[in-house]
């Protein structure tokens, strides 16, 4: 056993794995087996003797701790798991089992508010209080409050400590009911999972003890995107035993904008005196030209431990630093690009596309589209974010929790049982006066004096809907029960409203069929598929498909792919505005730089457009100033399809300084002007309109809803909703 696990570690992977106790700094650069050191130091210590349930081993994604336990169990086989994932997951475990020695109202089946639970129950107090949405965002609040939290501030000490403004009063008003109005939902926000466990922790030093002593070995993953209440359970847990190992990397801190703070890797051995610190520096993913770019340009930045990666692969290709006119060519040449590796017999799965911002995809998916490459974006709307999703777990929440009144409010007129929004004020303030939830309510609205017979009738339906549904619940798997509350509720039916939109919507119901089947074996079934669906994440939803990958990037982390194209590198964009004026900002995104380059494994090209349009206005780009702190023997330096300057023509039909192009590739010519090709009409030259009727070769047949310029955006039947490009697209009216 022990020889199958040190059997393919070089040398400074075996000594971080070789070692069982006390406090160990794993400093792992990029792409230099991170994930294969902390298993196998996992593996190592089972095989050592200590029991699988003594080890806890926390990350930041689900994607990255189901990775973890396969591996183990290749290195083990089938003998007994540590728990392994994330922390959040991690503290709904541990609040599960012990939230009510609290005692704050919460009990152990709590539901789990998201972003966009939190962010709708700010803007109800908001409203409820009387303030203009204009002058003071709910948005802005509910960030505020995630951020006072992440710092372990309560409300009152929030209050106590933020400088008093006009913003900040009214954050100190919403605070505190926002956090009585959870608890009267019985709910936690994402936030809270972190702050209650160390409340709980440092408030009842039993149930600390408890964990202690049941989670002997402590390892954590990604240690310096750590934030204060992230560092704090780690030390609660880990001060007694010292058995603690963090893996990081200070160079790939990125985060601090959520409140991750590096120095909490930096500080290591100020908490842990006498730790054992190892760096790794092999690097097994990129080629010597990208690694050298990434050193060069890390290694200006005056804080962080000094690391250098080296590796054994070959030189490959010098980095690319490319020069284009404007945010069209930089699109248009990324797709020729990927089109030519693609002809070449690659596939376009190898390919990403990483941008400082979510604004500067529009040009190159209008790109891409032209091409008909496939591409899908990551950190787009997911699938558990759209509304008829949502609407049917917002019946799961509120049959397992009835004092979810997000949730009640959300379905009780969904799908219509004409319940308009007075009848629910009535409601609600029935409610409020008797120190009811919304659903508990329904059980006295013959009391509500208010509401005509015809609507009592109606609420007295939906809340025997709800306790029949609660009955299946207790002894039915979940994809049983949301087999009842889709057919009890005739959720599809109502979905069906003769357009392929509908029918779309009505094929992701389907589909969560698929998701639920996953859960049925859990002893809760129900509460284990809340919180999966709860605690999932973009990068848990990429496809597997053959189609170039779009995100930031700050979503690339952890990933890699074999070609990387960063537009964008513009002073401005790359680093920032705000990175001009302050050291510390600057660091964060050279940090951000040296991520980027180094998800890439055999090629990696910078893009850098000379006149961008960014929200609306079309303004000088100056190169990032990062191109001159890369390695100069390392990457080489061109134009894209327009190197030099060119004087510009004014042609009305075109927007501005989009002259005289020659077409990248021939695929960009099979409609249309040389001009119509690359860029696409303009708006009103497109022969379709909203409402016309369509044939698409591959997605038959559908209707036009929406023109921008033109890009078409069509629901075929059976297909759902499709961007194509028209002038290049095979389609025709029908």
């Amino acid at each position: 056993m022990t020889e199958k696990i040190f059997a393919t570690l070089n040398p400074a992977q075996k000594k971080a794995v070789e070692v069982l106790s006390g406090p160990v700094l794993i400093l792992a650069g990029a792409g230099s087996g991170k994930t294969k050191t902390l298993t196998h130091r996992i593996a190592h210590l089972i095989a050592a003797g200590t029991p699988a349930e003594q080890i806890l081993a926390v990350t930041f994604t689900n994607k990255a701790a189901n990775e973890m336990k396969s591996r183990i169990e290749f290195l083990l086989g089938q003998t007994a798991q540590p728990h392994v994932g994330t922390f959040h997951a991690t503290c709904v475990r541990i609040l599960r089992e012990d939230i009510e020695k609290l005692e704050t109202g919460l009990t152990r089946n709590f539901v789990i508010f998201d972003a966009d639970d939190a962010k709708r129950l700010v803007k109800m107090i908001l409203k409820d209080r009387g303030y203009d949405e204009q002058q003071v965002k709910h948005k802005a609040v509910a960030a505020h409050i995630s951020s006072a939290k992440n710092q372990l501030l309560t409300p009152q000490q929030y209050a106590e400590a933020c400088e008093k403004t006009r913003f900040t009063e009214a954050v100190r008003a919403v605070f505190p009911e926002y956090q009585k109005r959870l608890v009267e939902h019985n709910a936690l926000d994402f936030d809270d999972l972190l702050q209650k466990t160390v409340e709980l922790f440092e408030e009842k030093p039993h149930v600390l003890e408890k964990y202690r002593d049941r989670w002997k070995h402590l390892l954590v993953d990604e240690y310096q995107d750590t934030n204060f209440a992230q560092y704090r359970l780690v030390r609660l847990l880990s001060d007694a035993h010292k058995n603690l190992c963090v893996i990081g990397d200070d160079h790939q801190s990125i985060y601090r904008f959520r409140g991750a703070d590096y120095q909490n890797i930096l500080n290591f051995e100020k908490d842990f005196p006498g730790a054992n610190i190892i760096l790794l520096e092999q690097n097994y993913r990129s080629t010597s030209h990208i690694l050298r770019n990434a050193n060069a340009l890390i290694g200006y930045n005056e804080t962080g431990r000094p690391k250098k990666l080296w590796t054994e692969n070959d030189a490959g290709e010098k980095v690319q630093v490319l020069s284009v006119w404007n945010e069209r060519e930089e699109g248009n040449t990324i797709a020729q690009k990927i089109q030519e590796r693609h002809d070449q017999g690659g596939s376009f799965r190898d390919c990403a596309i990483l941008y400082r911002m979510n604004a500067q995809s529009r040009a190159i998916e209008e790109a891409l589209m032209r091409a008909q490459i496939p591409y899908q974006i990551v950190g787009g709307t997911r699938f558990f974010d759209r509304r008829e999703i949502k609407d049917v777990i917002a019946y799961l929440r509120l049959i397992f929790n009835p004092r979810d009144d997000l949730s009640f409010l959300r379905v009780g007129n969904v799908p219509s049982r004409k319940i308009g929004t007075a009848t629910l004020e009535t409601v609600k303030d029935f409610a409020v006066e008797r120190s009811l939830s919304l659903f508990e309510s329904l059980k006295w609205v013959d009391e509500i004096d208010a509401l005509s017979e015809p609507k009592k009738e109606v609420l007295r339906n939906f809340y025997k809907l709800i306790l029949k549904l609660r009955k299946i619940a207790e002894t039915e798997p979940i994809s049983i029960l949301l087999d009842r509350v889709v057919e009890q509720t005739n959720f599809l039916a109502w979905l069906d409203d003769g357009t392929s939109e509908g029918e779309s919507r009505q094929e992701n119901v389907k589909e969560l069929f698929s998701v639920a089947g996953r859960y049925d074996a859990a002893e809760h079934s129900l509460a284990a598929f809340l919180e999966g669906v709860a605690l999932i994440s973009d990068l848990d939803q990429m496809e597997n498909s053959d189609s170039v990958t779009l995100m930031t990037i700050h979503a690339s982390k952890g990933l890699e792919f074999p070609h990387v194209f960063l537009p964008g590198w513009e002073d401005g964009i790359f680093p920032g505005h705000s990175a001009q004026f302050s050291r510390e900002d600057l660091e964060e995104e050279r940090r951000l730089g040296y991520v980027a380059i180094t998800r890439a494994q055999q090629t990696c090209t910078l893009l850098h457009a000379r006149q961008r349009m960014l929200f609306g206005r079309t303004q000088e780009a100056p190169p990032s100033k990062f191109f001159d702190e890369l390695c100069p023997d390392s990457h080489e330096r061109a134009g894209g399809q327009q190197a030099k300057e060119r004087p510009r023509k004014t042609r009305e039909r075109l927007e501005p300084f989009s002259d005289e192009y020659e077409a990248p590739t021939a695929k960009f010519q099979t409609a249309g002007s040389r001009e119509e090709a690359l860029w696409g009409r303009k708006e009103n030259e497109t022969e379709f309109q909203i409402s016309d009727r369509i044939r698409h070769r591959a997605f038959g047949e559908g209707t036009v809803i929406q023109i921008d310029g033109d890009v078409l955006t069509v629901a075929f039947a059976g297909q759902g909703v499709k961007k194509i490009v028209a002038s290049v697209a095979p389609v025709e009216k029908i």
